[in-house]
C-alpha cells in the first residue's frame, strides 16, 4: 500500500512541476508578446527597431531607428539596414524553401573567417571615421512574426569583433530583438500564402 502511495505522491509532484513550468512559459510568452507590441506601436511605417545587447549592454542607441534594403527571394533573405547614426545591420541567409518553417529559424555561422549571416556595426568616432564591427559566429535566429505588416525576429548567440575572429579571440554574448513596421520590400519573389504567418 505504501509503495503505491509513494508512487502516487511522486506522480502528483511531477504534475505540479509540469503545471508550474507551463504557467511560467505562458507568462513569459505573454510578456514577450507585450514587449514586441509596445515596440511595434512606437514605430512609424517603414521603420525598424534593432535592440542588440552585447554582454548585457545595449549596442545601439535607444533612439536609433533603422530603415534600408529588404529582399525576399525563393532562395535567400537579405536585410541591410542603417540608422540615423550610420549604424548598420546586415542579415543574409538562404536555403531551399527557407520560408516554410513554422517558425522560420536559421543557424548563425561564420563563413571563411570574414563573413557571417549576421553582421552588426556602428560609428565610434565620425570625425576620425572610426567604427566597430562584429560578426556573429554561432547562434539561432527565429522569426516570431513574419507578415507584410510586421517582422519580429529574435537572435541569440555569440559574436567576435572584426577583424579578430579567430578561434582563440574574445567572444561576446549577443541577444537581440528586431521589430519592423510595414517594411518596404525592395524585391519579393516568394509566395506570401506559404511564407507569412503570425500577427
Amino acid at each position: 500500500m505504501s509503495k503505491y502511495l509513494n508512487l502516487s505522491l511522486k506522480y502528483l509532484v511531477l504534475l505540479s512541476i509540469i503545471g508550474i513550468f507551463n504557467r511560467c512559459s505562458s507568462s513569459n510568452k505573454e510578456e514577450e508578446d507585450k514587449q514586441y507590441q509596445t515596440i511595434y506601436q512606437s514605430l512609424k511605417d517603414n521603420e525598424s527597431k534593432f535592440i542588440f545587447k552585447m554582454d548585457g549592454n545595449n549596442f545601439y542607441k535607444s533612439e536609433s531607428i533603422f530603415t534600408g534594403h529588404l529582399e525576399l527571394l525563393e532562395g535567400t533573405f537579405t536585410m541591410s539596414y542603417f540608422d540615423q547614426f550610420d549604424s548598420n545591420v546586415m542579415i543574409h541567409f538562404g536555403g531551399q524553401k527557407w520560408y516554410e518553417g513554422r517558425p522560420i529559424t536559421t543557424s548563425i555561422k561564420l563563413d571563411n573567417g570574414f563573413s557571417s549571416n549576421v553582421m552588426i556595426g556602428k560609428i565610434i568616432n565620425k570625425e576620425e571615421k572610426l567604427g566597430a564591427g562584429y560578426l556573429m559566429y554561432v547562434g539561432i535566429m527565429t522569426f516570431k512574426v513574419f507578415t507584410k505588416e510586421k517582422f519580429v525576429i529574435v537572435i541569440e548567440g555569440k559574436a567576435k569583433k572584426y577583424p579578430k575572429v579567430g578561434a582563440t579571440d574574445p567572444s561576446f554574448d549577443v541577444k537581440a530583438i528586431i521589430v519592423s513596421k510595414n517594411p518596404k520590400f525592395d524585391v519579393v519573389d516568394i509566395d506570401g500564402k506559404k511564407s507569412f504567418y503570425g500577427q
